[in-house]
């Protein structure tokens, strides 16, 4: 500290160049964030696979819904709708834009509802995804028709909350500023005091967020919108602590000690306290490099925020100190005595006095608090969100007016490399959609089957030996009709003598076949065997045929008669001519009838699914439709839309998600169709990896957190049972705090926390939490060379009392910049911490923390020796 103050001038020059060339020539954090900061899964999740499989076949666009809403019935504005898709199709960042005015009626109902004036226009976005939020705008300012226009998409969604976090940092900036000048004239009653801490912490919240800005550029730095805004509370909070605990070290040292002794002095000390407490922070938040999820790897660089902090209180402060002086202070220029705290002295002589009932006392009301913590936490980004903003409205708009689910489905893609648009293949998918409609949650299900949603019955092979009994029974009464014209004929040829033949033989025959036609109608009735019946229908086919010849002859033979029987036997040859046709006809029935049961029989995929798709399916012109829709690869691959009846950014839907993916798996096997890939995607896809990561995440991370803070300080305190006391009362009065903090934010209908709140709220509140801990052991330590145990602690309590609580609430303070930014998580985030610093401050550090070292007396140093060592312990019995 000699060598700071003696080059004071030149190192504070260097500092504010330093700081004010990384500030111009760095990159934009804000944009970095911005193009960098998506939320990124590991590359084996489920929605990462499927993305990458996707996209792998060019099928991975954003799709985007465009939302019309008019005043009375939409088809009245036909013409202008088209007009407006017409235009839309010039900009070069969409395509495949769906006129829903080119479906049928039944595939109009997913897009139009009449009801509500609500019509929704899909299209697939190519463009770049950070210029999304700039193309919607443009596709709203196109708008020719009378309907107020939104437009939404998954990606629009996340964007539009990047571009919030990007609004709610310009708000944090200054009510944290505004925050700490207030606070800080308050608590010192100067007017001096307030702008030492803005300009130590200002100069490294540059510096650290233009390193930062570096990194992320050059060496791909995790980041996230919320990494700013994090940066900046955190480093003025901490900073503007440690800027408090050594000012007012300064202004003790001050009574009995010149400027200069003073400030070495209190570098001496609070220095040391200031340095360890920083060390560990940034250590603390350096672990999260190890992380795996992205979002939590990125506040990182807060660890760089640190570390630029210290170097800053090191070299900008001292210089400020030997400047000012004691007029650091001013208007209050004597100096007094730092006043000892009127909350923590009695709260901690009781702990003293008393420490085992507080200890138990304490820690059983904590933890009986935890216990009652709700786990459960959401993944919905739009409630966010207000609905001002146009992706929410429009999904709000579409969910009212369509099913809840129907803007973003869970996607099932099928490949197996193979062909999957024959009739085997598209049996069988139909059979999964028939399954899968039997889900709880699931509304409908589209694909090329069904690309309405709505199934098609004849599909089903029950179905069709349904229609075949029906199409053999009108073939029993054509034959019987046949039947009797033939006997008529043949009575009238009797009583004619032209020798025309006799036509029983024509008779019996048909006869035997209707009688043969009714044993197959029976036959498929009893059995269903459609290889059976197959046999028999070619069997009825060869004797209908000869009958048809026999027909055919009698009509000559009728036809050679005498001239004098004309006429009348002119009119027995026609009638028997439309038996043959009729006949003929009946054998194409029966034919067709054929082909079908061959079908199913060939079908293997029949007797697994009860499902057969015939030939003429594939070649129906309204198939080419849902294949342009649903399949890809050269029809390698199907794609099939679950349709949620739930909200897919719920619990429940993942839940639902995952019954989807057992019953999917379950039918590929019962379908001995293993292998064949199931890729599961949309926004419900990717919050079941998000929750699945961030739980593993948060479970691996809090480890590696808890162990480095152990060693830490463990190494520094030269002990194993002070970092358990200390580690100890963080997270006891964490885990009461986010269950008080649930309580109270439920009277506001906030009933869960952000996904990323829990995991946020422990680290930050642990990293600062310990910084009041170390704070009061190290005064503690420094007291015990000439005190006893219990007098050690009393002054530590009595001296840091005023310190601690001065600097919690300006962090608290610092936090609560965060509200006005009006951004979900920031706000949840900072509840928590707030009232876990305010309990941790004022119920914790003044009672449970005297309590343990009472109790644990010369065992807080264990297994090594206490300080002053062995000459120290025969001078006190510290009993």
């Amino acid at each position: 500290m000699k060598y700071i103050l003696k080059f004071k001038w030149p190192v504070t020059a260097l500092m504010i160049i330093f700081a004010v060339l990384s500030f111009i020539f760095s990159p934009d954090l804000n944009q970095l964030a911005t193009e960098k900061g998506d939320v990124q899964l590991p590359a084996d999740s489920a929605s990462e696979e499927a993305r990458n499989f996707l996209e792998s076949h060019g099928e991975d666009q954003e799709m985007m819904s465009l939302v019309l809403e008019f005043d009375g019935s939409v088809s009245e504005h036909q013409s202008d709708i088209e007009s407006y898709i017409s235009d839309l199709e010039t900009i070069d960042e969409v395509q495949n834009i769906v006129n829903p005015f080119s479906f049928d009626a039944d595939m109009q109902e997913n897009f139009i509802n009449d009801d509500t004036g609500v019509m929704m226009i899909p299209m697939e976005y190519i463009g770049n995804e950070t210029t999304i939020l700039e193309s919607a705008h443009e596709i709203e300012e196109m708008n020719v028709t009378d309907a107020e226009v939104s437009i939404t998409s998954n990606e629009l969604i996340q964007r539009t909350l990047e571009e919030d976090a990007m609004n709610g940092i310009q708000t944090t900036e200054i009510f944290t500023v505004v925050i700490i000048l207030v606070v800080l004239l308050v608590m010192f009653r100067s007017v001096v005091t307030p702008f030492v801490p803005l300009i130590v912490v200002g100069l490294s919240y540059l510096i650290g967020q233009s390193f930062i800005a570096w990194f992320v550029e050059w060496f791909d730095f995790p980041v996230s919108p919320q990494t700013q805004s994090f940066l900046i509370v955190i480093l003025f909070g901490i900073g503007t602590d440690y800027c408090i605990l050594l000012l007012n070290r300064f202004k003790e040292e001050l009574q009995h000690r010149d400027k200069t002794e003073a400030i070495i002095h209190t570098f001496k000390t609070g220095g040391k306290t200031v340095f360890i407490s920083g060390i560990s922070g940034a250590l603390v938040f350096a672990v999260l490099y190890f992380a795996e999820f992205e979002i939590y790897r990125s506040a990182v660089g807060v660890a760089i925020g640190v570390l630029f902090l210290l170097l800053s209180l090191y070299t900008v402060l001292p210089t400020l100190m030997a400047l000012l002086g004691r007029y650091l202070f001013w208007p209050s220029i004597k100096i007094k005595g730092v006043d000892e705290s009127r909350v923590w002295s009695p709260l901690g002589l009781i702990s003293i006095k008393y420490p085992t009932r507080i200890i138990f006392t304490l820690v059983a009301v904590l933890i009986a608090v935890a216990w009652f913590s709700n786990d459960e936490v959401s993944y919905d980004s739009l409630s966010e969100l207000d609905d001002s903003y146009s992706a929410v409205h429009a999904t709000n708009v579409i969910s009212d007016s369509f099913d809840e689910g129907v803007v973003f489905p869970v996607q099932v893609t099928f490949s197996n490399g193979e062909d999957l648009i024959t009739e085997e293949g598209l049996s069988r998918l139909e059979s999964i959609s028939e399954t899968m409609t039997k889900i709880e949650g699931v509304s409908e299900v589209q694909t090329v089957t069904r690309p309405t949603g709505e199934p098609i019955d004849d599909l089903k092979v029950r179905s069709q030996i349904a229609q075949s009994e029906e199409g053999l029974n009108e073939i029993t009464d054509g034959l019987a009709e046949i039947s009797e014209n033939l006997t008529a004929v043949s009575t009238e040829l009797s009583g004619q003598d032209t020798g025309g033949g006799d036509l029983s033989e024509l008779e019996n025959g048909i006869s035997e076949i209707s009688e043969g036609v009714s044993g197959v109608s029976q036959y498929l009735q009893a059995t269903g065997d459609a290889e059976g019946a197959a046999a028999q229908l070619s069997q009825l086919e060869d004797g209908l045929g000869q009958l048809s010849e026999g027909m055919t002859a009698a009509n000559n033979e009728l036809s050679a008669q005498q001239e004098a029987a004309v006429e009348q036997l002119g009119q027995l040859s026609n009638g028997l001519s439309e038996m043959a046709a009729g006949i003929d006809e009946i054998n194409q029935g029966i034919e067709d009838l054929q082909s079908l049961m061959t079908g199913i029989d060939e079908n293997t995929a029949v007797d697994g699914t009860g499902i057969n798709v015939p030939a003429e399916f594939l070649e129906n012109e309204a198939l080419d439709q849902a294949l342009d829709q649903y399949a890809f690869g050269e029809n390698t691959a199907v794609n099939m839309n679950v349709v949620l009846s739930v909200d897919p950014y719920s619990l429940e839907a993942i839940e639902v998600l995952n019954d989807i993916e057992d019953t999917v798996h379950k039918e590929l096997e019962r379908l001995d169709r293993t292998e064949t890939d199931a890729y599961f995607s949309g926004v419900t896809s990717m919050n079941r990896d998000l929750d699945q990561i961030t739980g593993e995440d948060y479970t691996n991370v809090v480890i590696i957190f808890i162990a480095t803070l152990f060693v830490i300080l463990a190494v520094l305190f030269r002990s194993l049972i002070l970092p358990v006391a200390m580690i100890g009362s963080i997270f006891v009065t964490y885990f009461a705090s986010i269950t008080m903090t649930q309580w109270i934010l439920s009277l506001f209908g906030i009933d869960t926390l952000n996904w990323a709140v829990p995991f946020f709220s422990l680290i930050i509140f642990a990293a600062l939490g310990i910084d009041y801990s170390i704070f009061i052991i190290d005064r503690f330590r420094e007291e015990l060379v000439n005190h006893s145990i219990r007098g050690a602690i009393e002054i530590a309590i009595r001296r840091m009392g005023t310190v601690v609580i001065t600097a919690v609430i300006i962090l608290s303070g610092t936090f609560a910049a965060l509200y006005p930014s009006g951004i979900v998580i920031l706000v949840q985030v900072t509840s928590i911490i707030i009232f876990a610093l305010l309990f941790y401050a004022f119920i914790v550090l003044p009672l449970l923390v005297p309590a343990l070292i009472v109790t644990f007396n010369r065992g807080n140093w264990w297994p090594f020796r206490m300080p002053g060592g062995k000459e120290r312990e025969d001078k006190f019995k510290d009993e």
